[in-house]
């Protein structure tokens, strides 16, 4: 048995699911390929961060910039520290916890031991604690806010 239907109508139905399918696939890509969820906040991290406030005092020049691939990052300070830190789980907010370091001053001593240090970004506003001892066995909790430098302080 042969198909009796018009050939121009059988044509055009076979176009419009061929359109189906391609859409249908590049939604797909799409999709898939777009950042999602924490990661897609992991990507506002990387680049320079002003220091807005701190429990340490004023700082108006202290800046902290983060570069890495999205999963770890390497986060260095302008006053004489830095960190490597890894993204963590924490639902809708970018937050990336690690260890780091104080450079040796001059004199050839360190302010700090090693310390732990964890950001969270809410809001524009990336929170920062670090947590060590200094040199005196004395445990030492340091918050700070940083903003995006080119949104001003």
């Amino acid at each position: 048995m042969t198909d009796r239907r018009d050939p121009v109508l059988k044509s055009s139905s076979l176009l419009n699911q061929v359109r189906r399918m391609a859409f249908s696939f590049l939604t797909a890509v799409l999709a898939a390929t777009q950042p999602t969820g924490v990661f897609a906040q992991t990507e506002k991290l990387v680049g320079e961060w002003q220091q807005l406030s701190s429990n340490a005092g004023a700082c108006p020049h202290c800046r902290v910039t983060f570069a890495g691939d999205g999963q770890r990052f390497r986060v260095m300070a302008n006053n004489g520290w830095s960190a490597n830190v890894e993204i963590r789980d924490a639902g809708s907010a970018a937050h990336a916890s690690g260890s780091g370091q104080w450079q040796p001053r001059s004199s050839g001593a360190a302010p700090w031991l090693p310390f732990s240090v964890d950001f969270t970004l809410q809001d524009q506003r990336l929170h920062m604690t670090m947590t060590g001892e200094d040199q005196n066995g004395r445990k030492r909790v340091i918050k700070a806010v940083f903003s995006r430098v080119w949104f001003g302080a």
